[in-house]
Order: structure tokens, then sequence, then C-alpha cells
């Protein structure tokens, strides 16, 4: 008993002591160099309208299919794309149909156990006829999930020992971007 006191003190008096330690441990030289140094504040673009929320929808079309099942998908690979119909915006046209787009894969996830789908995620879109700045978009593409359909079998066989563990072995499917399939990003001309 007394040695449950012993360590109850030590502890309490460890939780006065640090913090008289760690105000000394923040004035540091690190924290004397940068008070002496100036930073200049960043300039704003007073052109730009803050309040513009006009936008025009840019079709695309992948150059060829990528799937989650080939050997050479990886993160940041890059893609191709197509614009798969004329751009118009207030009348005028601002792409061709089949001007070229990129972008990358910036997350690749291959399919998992207990029927986790794989997913690619698409950014970075860019064109040379286009500003890049005032593009905006996104594309996720997942594969079939099963685990709606897992989980509760592997919960109804969770009585039997070791049988809902078999579940475990189910996979999810692969996500695959065909060149029929349209892309939608956004551009924002007034930005």
């Amino acid at each position: 008993m007394n040695r449950n006191i012993a360590i109850f003190l030590l502890l309490a008096l460890n939780l006065f002591i640090n913090p008289l330690f760690a105000k000394e441990l923040l004035n540091d030289s690190l924290s004397d160099s940068l008070k002496n140094i100036k930073i200049d504040k960043p300039s704003t673009n007073t052109k730009y309208n803050y309040q513009s929320f006009e936008k025009v929808a840019i079709p695309l079309r992948i150059s060829e299919k990528i799937s989650t099942k080939d050997t050479e998908m990886y993160d940041n690979r890059p893609l191709v794309f197509y614009v798969s119909d004329n751009v118009k915006f207030k009348g005028k046209t601002i792409l061709q149909r089949g001007t070229k787009f990129t972008a990358n894969v910036s997350t690749y996830m291959s399919r998992g156990m207990n029927g986790i789908p794989a997913t690619l995620v698409i950014e970075n879109f860019k064109s040379h006829n286009i500003d890049s700045k005032k593009l905006k978009g996104i594309y996720i593409k997942k594969g079939l999930n099963l685990t709606p359909l897992v989980l509760p079998i592997k919960w109804m066989l969770t009585p039997f020992p070791g049988v809902g563990t078999l579940t475990n072995f189910i996979v999810g499917g692969n996500a695959t971007i065909n060149p029929n399939d349209e892309i939608i990003i956004y551009y924002y001309p007034n930005w």
C-alpha cells in the first residue's frame, strides 16, 4: 500500500514540475532568431471578382482505358484527356472539341478484403489553351463495393467459430475509366 502512495506522489509531483521546465524549453534560440526575420505582407489580387461563381462545364473523355488492375497503375501517373464537345461561354467558343488536357492520378487505392473497392482519384487538370488556375475539378472512380453485403453475412456467421472469418477473403471490385465515360470539370472565367 505504501508503494502505491509513493508512486502516486511521484506522478503528482511530476505534473507540477514539468510545466516549469516546459517554459524554459520554449525560450530557445530558434524562437529568438525568428523574431528578427521581417515578413512582408502578401499581395492581393485586386482584379479578381471574389463574388463571381459563374462557371462553365468542360466535358472530357480519357484517351485510353485505365483500371486499378493494370500493372502500371501508380500515384501521380500522367493521363491524357480530350474535350468531348465544344465549350462556349457567353456565345463565344473557348475550347474546341478534341482539345488536349492532362491530369494525374493523385490517389490510387487497390481493392481490399471484406469487399472494399478500389479507388482512383484524378486531379490537376491542365491544358495549354486555358488558364489552369481557373480550372476546378476532381474525378473519383470507385469499383464495386461489396462491404454492405459482406458485413451482414459476417455478423450472421459470428456465432459459428471461424466461419465468419472466411468472408474476409471477399474482395471489392476494380475501378475502371473507359473512353466513353464523360468527366466534367469546371472553368471559372472571372477568377
